[in-house]
């Protein structure tokens, strides 16, 4: 059963595994990927496993720093995570509630001060990240608040942006 294109059943037998053994909730993600020196191609491609397909992508720097503009930027695929990411937990809560959602969409936005970049000024460069989802769904406001909130908590994309998560960086030579 997909209600709102979520399989439930694959849900059911996840919760099923993670009850018996909580490192089958464990997940880890890689993306590896390759800078192009070549003029008029986008900066960065990487080619991702996801099932039983691969996907490649192409990430170009923004013009305002320096690029084409060839492909999304970086900060582009970031909203572009976040707001799937949002969604797709919106619209798995509606499915475990029985709820058909028959219309979403989501204005996923950064409001940035590149000024830090070019050692202008010292401030924050992300002033605010914001997520709006427009749902058709049969429910009352109460619902619409309760699963803005659970999305809230649960959103892995959103739990990133929001918390201070570890994050580890080195360049090696190669």
């Amino acid at each position: 059963m997909k209600p709102n294109n979520i399989d439930l059943t694959v849900i059911a037998g996840i919760l099923e595994r993670g009850k018996q053994d909580p490192t089958a909730l464990k997940i880890h993600k890689r993306v590896e990927g390759t800078w192009n020196f070549a003029q008029g191609a986008p900066a960065f491609t990487a080619t991702m496993a996801h099932g039983t397909q691969t996907t490649t992508l192409h990430v170009d720097i923004a013009p305002g720093f320096g690029g084409a503009g060839l492909a999304p930027d970086p900060l582009q695929y970031m909203l572009l995570g976040l707001g799937s990411c949002y969604a797709a937990t919106v619209v798995t809560i509606a499915a475990l509630e029985n709820t058909e959602v028959t219309d979403l969409q989501v204005i996923a936005e950064s409001h940035a001060d590149v000024s830090s970049v070019y050692d202008i000024a010292d401030n924050p460069l992300m002033e605010r990240v914001s997520v709006i989802v427009k749902i058709t769904a049969d429910v009352d406001d109460d619902t619409l608040n309760r699963w803005q909130q659970s999305a809230r908590d649960k959103c892995p994309f959103a739990y990133t942006v929001m918390s201070a998560v570890p994050l580890e960086t080195r360049i090696e030579r190669a």
